[in-house]
């Protein structure tokens, strides 16, 4: 083996242990940003936890446990005071839940179908006609703001 050969196969090696270091590296940045992006989806569902939560305790505290909570199935118009209150904490609710898997399906944290079943819900909960101000004061989320303003709006008709 002569001098030249040897230099040669000490520049491949080099090389070789430069890419090394570069797919390791990059390979580290991909971890990296993995786990940033679990850890901010686990800081939107906490603070989405907390939420709901007082909004949930909010209910409670009305005595929604009664037959005066329910509110499924009977018109805006035939409902009680007291059952109009109850549906407006509940579209609270709803619209937190509602922003939260919204921003989970932007990290790519849902699946096609459950992001198929949220569209679904925004787009119900945005045709109560009747409640529309508490969307408008329960979303504050510029992304999922704009989603909705591509939507159909049945309550402009």
């Amino acid at each position: 083996m002569n001098i030249t050969s040897a230099m040669s196969i000490g520049g491949l090696t080099n090389v070789l242990g430069t890419i090394g270091v570069i797919g390791s590296l990059i390979f580290v940045g991909l971890e990296l940003q993995q786990s940033q992006r679990i850890a901010l989806a686990g800081q939107q569902q906490a603070r989405t936890e907390l939420n709901s939560n007082r909004l949930l305790a909010e209910l409670e505290l009305m005595g929604s446990m009664g037959e005066e909570a329910i509110t499924s199935g009977i018109d805006w118009d035939e409902m009680s005071p007291k059952q109009m209150v109850i549906r407006e904490q509940m579209q609270r609710w709803f619209w937190t839940l509602n922003e939260n898997n919204f921003i989970q399906n932007e990290m790519g944290l849902l699946n096609a179908d459950l992001w198929a079943q949220v569209k679904r819900r925004i787009s119900a909960r945005y045709s109560e006609c009747h409640l529309r101000s508490i969307y408008e004061g329960a979303v504050s989320y510029k992304p999922l703001i704009d989603y909705i303003d591509d939507l159909p709006d049945r309550c402009a008709q």
